[in-house]
Formats: C-alpha cells, sequence, structure tokens
C-alpha cells in the first residue's frame, strides 16, 4: 500500500521516487544501487541489480529508501545463501 503521510511527523508532503545518485569520475552519474551476483565467476560475473529509491518528507526532513525490484533480489540472495 502506497505510503500516504510521513511516518514520522504525519505530513502528506511526500517526494516520492527519488534516486541517490553519486556523480563520478568527469562527473559521470550512477544511481545507486544493490548488487547481489547470480555467478561465481571472478571475471564477466553476473548481478541481479536494484536500483535505491527514496522518499523525502518536504517537512521534517525524514528519508526513507526501497528498492522496486525486491521479489528477484530476495530470490537471487537465497539462491546464493544455499
Amino acid at each position: 500500500m502506497e505510503q500516504v503521510s510521513c511516518k514520522k511527523c504525519g505530513s502528506n508532503k511526500l517526494m516520492k521516487d527519488l534516486k541517490i545518485t553519486d556523480f563520478g569520475h568527469g562527473n559521470i552519474k550512477n544511481d545507486l544501487a544493490i548488487y547481489i551476483p547470480t555467478t561465481d565467476r571472478v571475471l564477466f560475473n553476473k548481478f541481479e541489480k536494484g536500483i535505491i529509491n527514496a522518499q523525502v518528507c518536504g517537512s521534517c526532513g525524514d528519508m526513507e529508501f526501497s528498492v522496486s525490484n525486491f521479489r528477484e533480489l530476495w530470490e537471487v540472495y537465497n539462491r546464493k545463501k544455499s
């Protein structure tokens, strides 16, 4: 269910689906992400990637993070643990 008010202060001034961006070498933009390897190779390893989204309250500044493809990340994570 979509959150309509801030959990900390109750305000409805929520900025949703914001990206957290790192400006790397040469000012190249990279969205922060979670990477879980799907293979055990040293070279050319494959990953399941989940871009991190943020929600910020415009009243108190409280911030929450989420990942859109959490189900896929969970599946890969469980396969890697076994």
